[in-house]
């Protein structure tokens, strides 16, 4: 029952803590639900899979070769697990640009998309993992596994995943083709080469006397901090769309201009939801929310207009929208 126990909370409860993180910091165009639950179960279920089968068959010729040695060991962590697992999230992440395009605008959501993913990966991975560590070695030993798998390195196949999302996220807003091959598969690489450093440090720690362990760590936590940057960046150029973008419609008639003053802050956002919370209730609450996904939506498709070649009535069709719900802001 303790086991059972020390399962669940060491898996379900860092899962579901960092990926509301990584759904909040996507400020201004919430992605699907429905979508992120689908990457996440891509991650969890046929990456896991597909991943332990072909590492399976992968295994057999290296361990043959090579014996049961260490360079064995290596080559499968450090080589052929990375390049399985890391093809297999990004497998998603090509799916879902190719066919929900137009909810794939930019390197942030190749992040967030690409960190679901890799939540959904370490869950199953983690579970699978817990359950033998506590069977076999006790408590003392599984909670020790629970806290570096789930804590110090518990960001580490959504942070590779989302390497590959950021760029693709890139390629997605690129004009040159070169750039949509390459850079996404550079991302790739990253990941490929992240995930080989942090395998082979664990396999190394001890005859490296923690050295790669502790280099495996600077190097991941020190990837994700760049990506939280790259984030943030992302988050101020998006802000620039929503200002650039709707101008016109303020001039149209479409948006209102104290409305628009509101749109391309997230703080202000937040601050006139909260308002209208506690003066109208959560039904208000919740339309004014559509309402501002709707005309960041109309700003997004408005700047990839030429890449996604957009017939005119569609941001018309938003744009009608938009001044039906306009109502929503009269006293």
């Amino acid at each position: 029952m303790l086991i059972l126990i020390a399962i669940i909370l060491g898996t379900l409860t860092p899962t579901l803590i960092y990926s509301f993180l990584v759904w909040w910091i996507d400020r201004y165009e919430k992605e699907p639900i429905w979508l992120l639950i689908i990457s996440f179960f891509w991650g969890a279920i046929p990456a896991v899979v597909l991943s332990l089968i072909f590492e399976i068959l992968f295994e057999m010729p290296i361990v043959s070769i090579a014996g049961d040695t260490i360079v064995s060991s290596l080559l499968s962590a450090s080589v052929s697990a990375p390049i399985i697992e890391e093809s297999f999230k990004a497998l998603a992440l090509i799916l879902l640009v190719l066919i929900f395009h137009k909810e794939f605008d930019d390197e942030l959501d190749g992040i967030v998309y690409g960190a679901m993913i890799g939540f959904g990966f370490a869950l199953t991975e983690n579970i699978f993992y817990f359950f033998s560590v506590l069977s076999e070695q006790g408590l003392g030993a599984g909670l020790v596994n629970i806290f570096m798998r789930s804590f110090i390195f518990g960001l580490n196949h959504a942070f590779w995943t989302a390497c590959v999302g950021a760029s693709i996220g890139f390629a997605r807003l690129s004009r040159k083709i070169s750039a949509r091959i390459f850079v996404p598969f550079a991302g790739w690489m990253i990941a490929i080469t992240l995930h080989g450093i942090h395998n082979g440090g664990i396999v190394l720690v001890e005859s490296t006397y923690c050295l790669s362990f502790i280099s495996s760590f600077i190097l991941n936590w020190g990837g994700m901090v760049l990506l939280f940057i790259l984030g943030f960046f992302v988050l101020r150029r998006e802000s620039r769309w929503i200002r650039e973008n709707l101008l016109e419609e303020v001039k149209k008639g479409v948006i209102k201009p104290e409305i628009y003053d509101i749109m391309s802050s997230s703080p202000r956002r937040m601050a006139y939801r909260w308002k209208i919370l506690k003066v109208k209730g959560t039904k208000r609450y919740r339309e004014i929310g559509r309402y501002f996904q709707l005309a960041t939506d109309l700003a997004f498709k408005k700047h990839q207009g030429d890449i996604d070649c957009l017939k005119p009535e569609t941001l018309n069709e938003i744009r009608s929208k938009l001044k039906r719900l306009s109502k929503l802001f009269d006293p």
